[in-house]
């Protein structure tokens, strides 16, 4: 070979190895960190994604040394995407598979935070992200808004309720405008953050009284005017990226006075936003830090109009004990039960056989929890103990009631009543032990019958070799004049039947043990199943959505039939439907590989739905239907194509 040829030839050969090391340098496992913003108030939270790419089957990252933010898990989806970017000529594909992690990072103090590296362990190496900055701004000094979180108890126990309350306050307007409300001049309502008006934020083992949008919704302004809560928009979803259209709460104020450094008398609007909560379980629950973002009309221009500042304040959080109930003073029958409650027992049957089997059942109902609650031990009761012989019992426990069951046999005859049994609790409201006691039930118990062995079993008159001896035998009790057991059953053994059945039942065990196998493959990918069904519910939910569009108007109907279209992306996808916009739509679906006439033909019609809901568009219903349609059957079509639906 030429040495030009030869020459030719190894640069090839270089510059494809080169390539292949770039290439699997591009797809080792890696660790991702994103965050939704970099600087944010004391007292809000931020987003934080920790992807694990290029990994399959992987486990939760590990986020040590968090200590400087409260961490609460924000949900995780599967990632297979891939995207291309052509900038200046120049082409980059970027792939991504693996898992994404989401976090909620609440800092617990101001100034530059470190968030640490997280770590995953892949395949038996420890892979490391990166660490991140966030900047968390304080509140100012200033007397235009001030907040404060208060609980009417300080200390609960299990089920005793208690009601916490977030109270902002603010200053009066100036001059001739102070009989006006503040809050009725403003264009848009002030932001609240109330970590705990969220349900999906509470802590195990505290429950709501009531559910947050039943309280939320007998707040709410139709015209505007109060606090917005958690970015809450039209739709009733939670947003911590965008505020567009923002609801209202206003609880009915009060008019307060309040005294300056100088001691001079100042009027403020204060509005309380309590909420009721019952514990279930001991601890220490946290409310709060809460802080409102907002302008506040704060004097008066040149011109005689309002002038507004930027008003940024925090409520500093508070905690409410759950202690468990006291030990001193605990009776001997407390059984864990926490409330009020009611008591009483049956037992079945009352007449019996010294040895016959008896079966008594321990009720409670009432109100408090059961989560500890335990089976009254009838051994301590000697009454109980030495007339009767006990069993383990079984327990059910379904909410405020439970239901304890006894196996038992009486031990002698004679015995008149079944003796009573008492239960104790603990009153949250008295604080004290209350012991019950059930009322005893009256019984017969006689002597066991003993049956002669002519009772039992008998010759055959005229039968050879006359009475026969009973012997004990293992088949159990025979029919009345037959002594031998081969003569009521068939004792001769075919193999053959026994093989047969024997290969049926081995052969059906086969079928089902695949069946499982499959089913529970099935059933463990949540994503496949969510796919699986997703064009299913999205054509059901559309023909209620035009069912309501037909019945209720255009404006009313938008709302649901974009839900039915952000549904199917959602499950596509496999990711939370609450909160998508039509941006975060197009995204998926660029994600997901469709072209780019459908993905914009998708964001304009959502856009368009965004818009009904404030008479921002004049679209008829029916054309509306029809739209919504053909671009369901379109959207289906595509992922069939892409081979993401069935």
């Amino acid at each position: 070979m030429k040495p030009i040829a030869l020459t030719v030839v190894l640069i090839c050969l270089a510059i494809g190895f080169s390539s292949v090391l770039v290439l699997a340098a591009e797809n080792q496992p890696e660790v991702l960190v994103e965050l939704s913003k970099n600087r944010v108030y004391e007292g809000d939270s931020v987003l934080y994604r920790v992807t694990l790419n290029h990994v399959e089957n992987p486990s939760p990252p590990q986020l040590v040394g968090f200590d400087d933010f409260d961490v609460t898990p924000a949900g995780q989806r599967s990632l297979d995407s891939r995207r291309i970017t052509i900038i200046n000529g120049r082409r980059t594909e970027t792939v991504r598979y693996g898992r994404a992690y989401d976090y909620q990072l609440t800092p617990r103090k101001t100034g530059q935070l470190t968030i640490p590296a997280p770590t995953a362990n892949v395949a038996g190496q420890v892979l490391r992200g990166r660490e991140l900055t966030l900047q968390v701004v304080g509140a100012e000094d200033q007397d235009v808004v001030l907040m404060e979180i208060t609980s009417d108890r300080q200390a609960v126990y299990p089920t005793q309720p208690f009601t916490v309350t977030l109270s902002v306050t603010v200053k009066a307007l100036p001059d001739a405008a102070s009989s006006q409300e503040p809050l009725g001049v403003q264009r848009t309502p002030p932001v609240l953050t109330i970590p705990w008006a969220s349900d999906e934020r509470l802590p195990d083992g505290l429950e709501p009284a009531v559910e947050w949008r039943r309280w939320l919704g007998k707040l709410q302004n139709r015209r505007g005017i109060g606090f917005n809560v958690n970015n809450l928009q039209q739709d009733s979803i939670f947003s911590l990226f965008e505020s567009r259209s923002l609801l209202a709460f206003r609880p009915e104020p009060q008019r307060v006075l309040r005294t300056d450094q100088d001691g001079n008398p100042i009027g403020y609007w204060k509005y309380e936003f309590s909420r009721k909560f019952v514990p279930q379980s001991v601890g220490q629950f946290t409310f709060g830090p809460a802080n409102v973002k907002g302008t506040f009309a704060t004097g008066l221009s040149q011109t005689g109009r309002l002038a507004g500042e930027d008003i940024y304040a925090v409520a500093r959080p508070i905690t409410v004990t759950v202690k468990d109930v006291p030990l001193q003073g605990r009776p001997e029958w407390y059984i864990g039960a926490v409330g009020q409650y009611q008591l009483n027992a049956d037992l079945a049957p009352k007449q019996a056989k010294v040895g016959d089997p008896m079966t008594l059942t321990v009720s409670l109902q009432g109100q408090g929890t059961l989560a500890n609650a335990f089976a009254p031990d009838l051994a301590k009761i000697p009454e109980i103990a030495d007339a009767f012989k006990l069993y383990e019992a079984t327990e059910e426990i379904k909410g405020s009631s439970g239901r304890f069951t006894y196996a038992l046999r009486p031990r002698k005859k004679g015995i008149e009543e079944f003796p009573s049994v008492p239960v104790a609790y603990f009153d949250v409201d008295t604080d004290r032990y209350v012991t019950l006691r059930t009322d005893s039930i009256p019984i017969q118990v006689t002597k066991a019958e003993r049956l002669s062995e002519g009772q039992i079993v008998s010759t055959p008159a005229g039968a050879s070799g006359g009475r026969q001896d009973l012997g004990v035998r293992r088949e159990g009790i025979f029919v009345v004049n037959v002594t031998d057991p081969s003569a009521v059953r068939d004792e001769s053994v075919r193999p053959g039947r026994w093989l047969l059945g024997l290969g049926g039942i081995a052969g059906l065990y086969a079928v089902v043990a695949l069946l499982a196998v499959r089913l529970r493959r099935f059933a463990g990918d949540k994503a496949l199943v969510r796919r699986r069904s997703a064009a299913a519910r999205a054509r059901g939910r559309l023909r209620h959505a035009l069912a309501e569009l037909r019945q209720r108007g255009f404006r009313a109907g938008a709302d649901p039939v974009q839900a039915a279209l952000v549904g199917l992306v959602a499950d596509v996808a496999d990711v939370a439907e609450a909160g998508l916009t039509p941006k975060d739509v197009s995204r998926l679906l660029h994600e997901l590989g469709l072209e780019a006439d459908l993905v914009n033909r998708v964001e304009t019609f959502l856009e368009t739905c965004d818009a009904a809901q404030y008479g921002g568009s004049d679209m008829g219903a029916e054309q509306f239907g029809h739209e919504a349609e053909d671009l369901l059957g379109a959207l289906l079509k595509a992922l069939k194509t892409r081979r993401l639906l069935r």
